[in-house]
């Protein structure tokens, strides 16, 4: 199928995507995509993406920072960005190295800005083709999908067979050996080819991008295999190259759909035929195949030791590939470990039974290592003087219990709770005993009468250590006060950002995050496009970033005035207000600098008379603008 592409607003790219995630699950190819990635609506997209993640002031090895980007004429950044498409010559990753929890280091590549803007457009276009022929156990960098997911896919195929003899109790756990950086280049376009990805265009950019490169300690090093850990489309890809696994161990008895399209073809049909049960589960390079036998259990890892090597060029360790019995061990994943045991007595005999039921505990081992480095963030508090210092470190050490309560809450997780919340209490008394040595009884305070955080603790009685600026008290939170909650249903897997339907089920599945307005119509006129064309070389602050921050002052303003809160209209004409015209460039245009304002309104802000009818509430708005115009 050749695209031709006629969209303008990004509603229409939406509906462009729509279209390309349904057209792939019907098994069409698509050629003419390079024309849907350098449009103008998926550069302003890209870039909206890019510049709202903390990564953005991250530069790469040409030191440019995302910030000089948005800065410059509109028009100017989409010429750079189409031309660099077109005559594509990606510069190589920035090498650096983060910890990983056993002690190594993970290698990290950071593209330039430019290519980052790049990857990003096509993985929009992308994306939604590639989605509609992912297997749909696979978790991992995949939009709506979470860890919780993959887990309760798992529990729930243990509970699913509470009652049968088949239950799959025996595990595989795969470990493959540098998954990411032996990646086969040649193989991964043969995959994108045959997942529909027909224009070699796109095949060529993919491959350039892939042997960019990497610059460690100022020495270039090629990369003939691997994808970049750090790229924008480098979880896409990976997820490309797997998927032939997925499918190759799910056609066997789980999804085995996909084999044939015969109604009566599935699980049914091959339990009663005999064939020993198989499911699998994977997110990114970790997965996790369960079986009812033990025998079939290695049966499956000396297949899939053959498979990986001579169909995917990858090697499982045989060392960390484990066959494990659910009863006795668990699986260890994602920070969980999943076990087969009896359900929990209840008051009532007669719910008591021997049949074995998923469970899903924390991997206490993996958050032992966690704890130690929160520890260690609550021992910096004590390294500073300032009160107000104490208590941003304070705010971040909160920001981790919670972060680390909630990655926990679908599992069985108490005991995991009152371990972070014994071991933080027990260092902050080191640390309060130290700096308050005669009044640190005094400062434990109960979390009710904290400043911080008033609605996570309100309510509760338990006492915390805290510090005490103006009055106010600012303490440490408690991780128990983040309950356990189970994810009440196996994952939805009609649940896409690709469909109508598939939004609102995500949407219902988060009723408390409201959606975004993603077919917002566009604010930019082509005759704002014109003028700042016009306007650049004049040291007017139209720029690139000017266009695409006001139109999240629009949607943040919700369509109304800042001062008298009229709807804006044909009637009611607008005008974007620069609340500080002296800050410098890089801070001109920033989100808190404008405001929405209607004519009237925006006139009188610059010394307009004010009619004496204004509601008073407006006058205020208008003489607070005023004020901050004079400073």
């Amino acid at each position: 199928m050749h695209l031709s592409v006629r969209f303008s607003t990004e509603k229409e790219l939406k509906q462009f995507q729509d279209l390309l995630y349904e057209k792939s699950g019907q098994g069409v190819s698509f050629t003419g995509l390079l024309e849907a990635m350098v449009s103008e609506v998926t550069i302003v997209t890209a870039v909206h993406n890019i510049k709202s993640n903390k990564g953005s002031k991250t530069a790469g090895v040409d030191r440019m920072k995302m910030d000089k980007y948005l800065q410059m004429p509109k028009e100017e950044l989409f010429q750079l960005i189409q031309s660099n498409i077109s005559n594509y010559k990606p510069k190589p990753a920035k090498r650096k190295y983060i910890e990983k929890a056993n002690g190594k280091k993970r290698p990290l590549g950071i593209p330039t800005v430019l290519d980052r803007i790049i990857q990003e457009c096509m993985r929009l276009i992308l994306e939604p083709i590639c989605e509609a022929r992912f297997y749909p156990h696979s978790y991992g960098f995949r939009p709506y999908r979470a860890q919780k997911h993959a887990i309760r896919d798992i529990v729930n195929v243990i509970n699913a067979s509470v009652k049968s003899k088949d239950q799959p109790v025996w595990a595989v756990e795969g470990d493959i050996k540098g998954c990411f950086d032996n990646i086969n280049h040649r193989l991964l376009l043969k995959k994108l080819w045959r997942i529909g990805i027909h224009d070699k265009r796109v095949l060529k950019i993919i491959s350039q991008m892939l042997k960019a490169g990497y610059i460690d300690q100022d020495l270039y090093h090629a990369t003939e295999m691997g994808t970049p850990q750090g790229g924008i489309l480098s979880p896409l890809l990976s997820n490309v190259y797997l998927n032939d696994f997925d499918w190759y161990v799910g056609r066997c008895y789980m999804e085995p759909h996909r084999q044939c399209k015969h109604k009566c073809n599935d699980t049914r049909r091959l339990k009663w035929s005999g064939i020993t049960p198989k499911y699998n589960f994977r997110y990114a390079d970790d997965w996790v195949i369960l079986t009812s036998t033990e025998q079939e259990a290695f049966r499956m890892k000396h297949e899939l030791t053959k498979y990986f090597k001579h169909r995917m060029k990858l090697e499982l360790s045989q060392e960390k590939t484990y066959v494990t019995d659910l009863r006795k061990n668990g699986i260890h994943f994602l920070g969980y470990i999943v076990k087969a045991e009896r359900k929990r007595k209840t008051p009532d005999p007669a719910t008591w039974s021997d049949n074995l039921v998923g469970k899903p505990f924390p991997d206490m081992e993996r958050l032992t290592k966690k704890i130690h480095t929160l520890q260690k963030e609550v021992r910096k508090i004590g390294l500073y003087t300032q009160s107000n210092t104490q208590a941003a470190q304070i705010q971040y050490v909160n920001s981790v219990i919670m972060g680390l309560a909630q990655y926990l809450q679908p599992s069985i997780c108490s005991h995991a709770y009152h371990a972070i919340d014994r071991r933080v209490n027990n260092t902050a008394l080191a640390v309060w005993k130290n700096l308050f040595p005669k009044q640190y009884n005094q400062m434990q305070v109960p979390l009710k009468e904290l400043s911080n955080l008033p609605h996570r603790h309100e309510g509760y009685d338990s006492k915390t250590f805290a510090i005490q600026i103006d009055g106010k008290w600012f303490g440490i939170t408690y991780a128990f006060i983040t309950h356990s909650r189970y994810e009440s249903k196996p994952f939805d897997q009609k649940m896409t950002p690709y469909t109508e339907d598939g939004r609102r089920r995500y949407v219902n599945y988060r009723t408390k995050h409201k959606p975004l307005p993603c077919d917002r119509p566009s604010i930019n006129t082509p005759e704002d496009i014109a003028l700042s064309i016009y306007a650049s070389g004049k040291g007017w602050k139209a720029n690139f970033e000017y266009f695409m921050n006001r139109e999240y002052a629009y949607n943040r303003d919700k369509g109304k005035c800042k001062c008298c809160g009229r709807y804006f209209s044909e009637l009611i004409p607008k005008h974007c207000h620069h609340v500080n015209p002296r800050l410098p460039i890089e801070r001109i245009n920033k989100v808190p600098n404008l405001a929405w304002l209607c004519i009237p309104c925006h006139r009188m802000v610059h010394n307009s008379p004010i009619p004496p009818e204004l509601d008073a509430k407006a006058v205020r708005k208008i003489k607070k603008y005023r004020e901050k115009l004079k400073k």
